[in-house]
């Protein structure tokens, strides 16, 4: 079972509004997922056709004169470079219960907290839901949870009403990277234990 991007995230993307986190979080899936790169290429068609549709704006003489003079003496400021995910054999990662790791990190820009989560074969995630929605990308592995089994390059976008149990499936560690624009919500002290680990 492969999940992929909603479409609302991949106009987001192609459209440049998308936040920082989930950009990169689906650039890594597109490395993995060459049927999104389709998509998303009808998407920016369909942002090319929008703009062609457009009424031109009436020119006058000298028009492009002054436009190219106003952006010499206001040049727009660079781009910052843009950071990737880190590497995970780089991350500081804290130990989060037997087979359990999670490893918070900071995307410059991002209004989300990012994780990179590791579940060891045959282990399993506390049963949690969401105070807001979380965004995960399967990297190697797979694990499964009440609405299936998820391999490598699968996306997923959960909210709110979705309680979920991730169970590590297969003979290697599943590694899922994760943005999440509210907090874990965990029943108990293991649930406070994970809600510390992740701050």
């Amino acid at each position: 079972m492969i999940t992929l991007p909603s479409d609302e995230i991949l106009f987001s993307y192609a459209s440049g509004t998308l936040d920082p986190a989930l950009r990169l979080l689906v650039e890594r899936h597109l490395a993995l997922h060459p049927q999104t790169q389709q998509r998303l290429a009808s998407f920016t068609d369909f942002g090319g056709l929008m703009l062609a549709a457009e009424a031109p704006a009436a020119m006058t003489a000298g028009s492009l004169d002054r436009a190219l003079a106003r952006i010499a003496a206001n040049p727009p400021p660079l781009e910052p470079v843009r950071s990737d995910w880190p590497d995970p054999a780089t991350l500081k990662w804290r130990w989060a219960g037997p087979g359990r790791a999670i490893a918070p990190f900071t995307v410059a820009g991002s209004a989300y907290r990012s994780y990179a989560l590791r579940i060891a074969p045959g282990k399993a995630m506390l049963q949690h839901s969401h105070s807001g929605q979380e965004w995960t990308l399967v990297l190697q592995g797979s694990f499964r949870d009440e609405a299936g089994e998820h391999a490598a390059g699968a996306f997923l976008e959960e909210d709110e009403a979705t309680t979920h149990t991730p169970v590590a499936t297969g003979d290697r560690d599943c590694l899922c990277l994760s943005v999440l624009a509210g907090t874990l919500t965990a029943p108990g002290i293991m649930g406070r234990i994970a809600r510390h680990i992740m701050r």
